[in-house]
């Protein structure tokens, strides 16, 4: 039970110690033996090589693949954010994988080191609908996973709006889009997101640890200040190619009825 102060108005700094209070709470109820919220250090952080491409972003809209992509191609290589030369990376994917055909046969793009985002949005989540098959589907890969605030990462999605629709926020797509794990109608708080991607995230662990010596999986928490660094450790490209792109103005006031009922 969450017992909220009594007063009108909230800055972003509460709401946020308020939803971490609520994530904490749940960790501790599912008795996690880590995080399924927060990336584990990486295990092979101590390889003196760096990793090898293709890189994959497993993660989430809003959840750093702007920032991914331009690291990369800071770094020298090759990369792709949701578009794979004249298609939807998302598009070509799905269409492969519905062909019983690795999953980026389709996409008719050759020697790309970094696909930073995948996805075309909720309706497209690929790497969630098709993890399986894309995991399985690629010969070799280093396989990355990004992590953020969830109630930061539920505002920026909130604040959020496609210049194709001014009706409807990024969240409030995801609630439609009947994602798996998250059917249609659920996504409406925190809580239910945070649900989603403590599941997703346990998903992702456990079929990349299928193929020891094959793939790769790296987790990283896009709001830690030594995130740079730590891309720098484990690929090799300088950390000050790290940055955070696309990052969105909040409205700097929550009302409690809306925090009610947010969580």
């Amino acid at each position: 039970f969450l017992h909220l102060v009594p007063i009108q108005i909230l800055n972003d700094n509460a709401v946020v110690a308020v939803a971490e209070k609520v994530v904490d709470s749940k960790d501790d109820i599912e008795g996690e033996s880590e995080s399924c919220l927060r990336p584990r250090r990486n295990s092979n952080a101590a390889v003196k090589s760096p990793l090898k491409p293709p890189f994959i972003n497993l993660g989430m809209p809003k959840m750093g693949s702007s920032s991914l992509h331009n690291y990369f191609k800071c770094g020298g290589y090759k990369s792709v954010h949701w578009r794979c030369g004249e298609r939807y990376c998302s598009e070509c994917i799905r269409e492969a994988v519905q062909a019983g055909l690795p999953p980026f046969s389709k996409c008719n793009i050759t020697d790309i080191d970094s696909y930073a985002q995948i996805d075309r949005g909720p309706e497209n989540l690929v790497q969630v609908n098709y993890l399986n098959e894309i995991v399985g589907g690629v010969p070799n890969a280093t396989f990355i996973l990004t992590f953020r605030n969830m109630t930061k990462w539920y505002m920026s999605m909130n604040n959020w709006q496609s210049i194709h629709s001014s009706e409807i926020n990024m969240r409030q797509r995801f609630e439609r889009a009947n994602i798996t794990g998250l059917p249609r109608g659920v996504g409406r708080n925190v809580s239910e997101f945070s649900h989603f991607y403590c599941e997703y995230v346990k998903r992702v662990r456990e079929e990349v640890a299928k193929y020891p010596g094959r793939h790769e999986l790296i987790e990283i928490d896009i709001e830690d200040p030594t995130v740079g660094w730590q891309m720098e450790e484990v690929f090799g490209t300088n950390h000050a190619c790290w940055d955070k792109k696309n990052a969105a103005k909040h409205n700097g006031t929550v009302s409690v009825d809306e925090l009610q009922r947010r969580y």
